[in-house]
């Protein structure tokens, strides 16, 4: 019996995935996990998937924590696209990074992280918010 998180092998899967949700842990969450069932969808290895799906929730617990200071709301967007031997993942926020506070020896590995789990990262930050843009090339991941 196929779960409601295991992709139908009849379907063919669109090559976009593009969602909204407010930016909150909770919502993070669950866009990490759309992307994982997007990601068995176009039957990557299960090594990728891995990797993709801890980059990506790094990216967006950074924009949930770091981009909306104190009450403010705020919105994330996960775009993923799946085009001939390259997914590419971008998470943007349209808020604005407050200071990082002193150095946590316990925190502070996630954008490290991400550009060690990802084929190719690129941060930019503007005024109207920030996109991580995370690369990985099929033929670096070998099929399950």
């Amino acid at each position: 019996m196929r779960s409601v998180s295991d992709p139908d092998p009849d379907d063919d899967p669109p090559p976009v995935l593009h969602l909204r949700r407010r930016a909150r842990l909770e919502d993070a969450s669950a866009l990490r996990k759309a992307l994982v069932h997007w990601a068995r969808a176009h039957r990557l290895s299960a090594a990728l998937i891995t990797d993709l799906e801890l980059a990506v929730y790094e990216a967006l617990v950074n924009s949930a924590e770091h981009a909306y200071p104190g009450d403010t709301e705020g919105s994330l967007d996960l775009h993923a696209h799946h085009e001939d031997q390259v997914v590419r993942v971008t998470v943007t926020d349209h808020g604005r990074w407050r200071p990082q506070p002193p150095p946590d020896p316990l925190r502070g590995r996630g954008v490290p992280l991400i550009h060690l789990l990802a084929d190719h990262t690129d941060i930019a930050a503007t005024e109207q918010g920030t996109t991580v843009t995370m690369t990985w090339q099929l033929s670096r991941h070998c099929a399950d």
